[in-house]
């Protein structure tokens, strides 16, 4: 199973990067602007030169933001850009005037940089704006779009502006002196330097560039209005070997003491490799401890904790493991209870049946093929008593995956599936589209059930309900945010109701983010309010209160490229505005 991996308006996909470097500028000097009125008509602009494997961009007199000249980048046949020098900088603050003539294909701005432990130039931020006119960003495995469609228009001039503050964390992103919102870097390695700047078109596209002005950081960052006011990480564990995507936590009370206990795979990301560490927090996440002698479940891949309603923490393994015999219609269910906060654990061994066949795949236990669904998030106590588990896998001759509902009437030892939420093969055509998983299951203020769904990394997000207990489902709908125009993508989902009523969804991919519905339905979100970029996509949140939170992620994945120098697992207290 993975944890990985309007007609008038303006600009669209760009797939393929040239560069396009500004003259040196100190990196605490005043910026220069390049107006191009210098330069000859028909040619590349002088001390410049076009990047291999592409057609260099020429001075143009067609049309000017200011003046007589421009540069026009237009690509009919092959790729057009232009790639100068420049003097490497901490922060940068890049304004440039576009005119989209004509795009089929789309533009791309990017800045130019090194990360740490390359010694090559390469993009460090990404962005572009698509053919319907929004803006979207770039981490350097899939596109996310940041705005509504219509921000930007065709045939008009437009002054984008990218402001990177000298952490070189995040890029804040304006057009014509409008904060439109941020972007993370690219990958998952630290940005240490930027050094200049690239604009490009793909095939079909006609756009002037103006007046690009750049130099070092210029300005405070964008006030504005925010849910979520996000603490700087906590190491809570670190390591040359893989630690990632801390996908479990759990509040308890020893002796008296608020504690908080989170889980993390440490092993790759294969579905034959298993091992994790557990640690704890008594600071609301300031400082934390290796308490692996508190862990239920060592040996297993990874596992969702959860705090029952009678105080017991019950530990649900992510693995299922095929019963022999069964002709593929039960599999094993390793889970653990603690009647004492997770300080002693009774191990149990139950099973999951299915009214099919399941697929069986390859296991971290040799010889034993694993189950057909993977169990996933915590799990949710009916006013019954009955306990409800998500999962997603496949049946027998499923092709994509599939969205399942897992009942329990015994303390969560065995499992019977109560329902299949989602299933479509054919619901897109896009390679990344992979089928409905990693459903994240809560209840909402007018009780109904709530499930938020991944189809894929870098895809829609899907949304469905239940108001019959989990037994039927509604037809899953896209999720969106802001005013309902933005489409939400992303990974792993974690969802939670805070005592309030208030419904908060954690995503990732790319990087981790926060919304909220403040009415509690889920019918409608706030825009994503991105915690951490430089990451796997893989984290979770637990609630310590009503106003603060404390959210989990990792500094990369080993599947990352380049990986992470030194794998980390850390921890950032959210404060709540709402």
């Amino acid at each position: 199973m993975h944890r990985r991996r309007s007609t008038t308006l303006f600009l669209g996909t760009l797939t393929t990067l040239v560069a396009w470097l500004l003259p040196a500028v100190a990196a605490h000097a005043a910026s220069t602007v390049r107006t191009f009125e210098d330069d000859k008509v028909g040619a590349v602009p002088a001390g410049c030169a076009a990047p291999a494997g592409a057609v260099g961009a020429v001075v143009s007199d067609v049309r000017a933001h200011h003046g007589k000249h421009s540069l026009r980048v237009t690509d009919q046949a092959k790729t057009v850009g232009l790639r100068c020098t420049a003097t490497a900088q901490h922060g940068a603050d890049l304004t440039l005037a576009v005119y989209p003539a004509q795009v089929a294909n789309g533009f791309t701005y990017t800045l130019l940089g090194h990360i740490d432990g390359v010694s090559a130039e390469r993009p460090v931020f990404q962005l572009g704006i698509t053919a319907r006119g929004a803006l979207r960003w770039y981490d350097g495995n899939g596109w996310t779009q940041l705005t509504a469609a219509g921000t930007l228009a065709v045939k008009a001039w437009t002054t984008l502006r990218v402001q990177v503050p000298r952490s070189r964390e995040v890029a804040y992103l304006y057009a014509d002196d409008r904060y439109l919102g941020e972007a993370g870097p690219l990958g998952v390695r630290e940005v240490t330097d930027i050094t200049g700047f690239q604009v490009t078109g793909n095939g079909g596209d006609d756009v002037f560039v103006d007046d690009v002005t750049m130099g070092d950081v210029n300005g405070a960052p964008p006030t504005r209005a925010q849910a979520f006011t996000i603490s700087e990480s906590s190491t809570i564990d670190s390591s040359i070997t893989q630690l990632q995507m801390p996908n479990t936590a759990v509040n308890v009370t020893v002796r008296g003491q608020p504690q908080t206990l989170v889980s993390y795979p440490a092993h790759i990301d294969t579905s034959d490799t298993a091992g994790n560490r557990l640690a704890v927090t008594t600071d609301n996440g300031a400082t934390w401890a290796d308490a692996q002698r508190r862990n239920p479940l060592p040996e297993a891949p990874s596992y969702g904790l959860t705090k029952l309603r009678n105080g017991d923490v019950l530990a649900v393994d992510y693995h299922t493991y095929m019963t022999p015999g069964s002709g593929n219609r039960s599999a094993e269910v390793p889970t653990a209870i603690s009647h004492d906060n997770g300080q002693t654990w009774t191990r149990r061994a139950g099973v999951m049946t299915t009214p099919q066949a399941m697929r069986p795949g390859v296991s971290d236990r040799p010889g034993q093929a694993l189950g057909g669904f993977v169990l996933v998030h915590s799990v949710i106590e009916s006013p019954d008593g009955a306990l409800l588990q998500s999962g997603y896998g496949y049946y027998q001759n499923d092709t994509k995956y599939r969205q399942i509902v897992l009942r329990s009437t015994d303390g969560g030892v065995n499992w019977t599936l109560l329902a299949t939420v989602a299933y479509d093969p054919h619901l897109s055509t896009e390679p990344r589209y992979e089928g409905f998983c990693e459903g994240a299951v809560q209840r909402t203020a007018d009780g109904d059930l709530l499930i938020v769904m991944r189809t894929g990394s870098y895809q829609q997000m899907y949304a469905s309900r239940s108001r019959d207990g989990g037994r039927s489902w509604s037809t899953p709908r896209p999720l969106m945010a802001g005013s309902g125009s933005i489409p939400v993508t992303g990974i792993y989902p974690t969802l939670t109701r805070l005592t309030s009523g208030a419904l908060v969804l954690w995503i990732g991919r790319p990087g981790q983010s926060l919304l909220v519905s403040r009415d509690g339905t889920g019918t409608s979100w706030t825009t994503p309010q991105t915690v951490d970029y430089r990451n796997s996509g893989n984290g979770n949140f637990v609630p310590l209160d009503d106003h603060h939170l404390l959210a989990f992620g990792d500094r990369g994945p080993n599947w990352a490229s380049p990986p992470p120098l030194t794998y980390r697992v850390w921890s950032r207290l959210v404060t709540v505005h709402f």
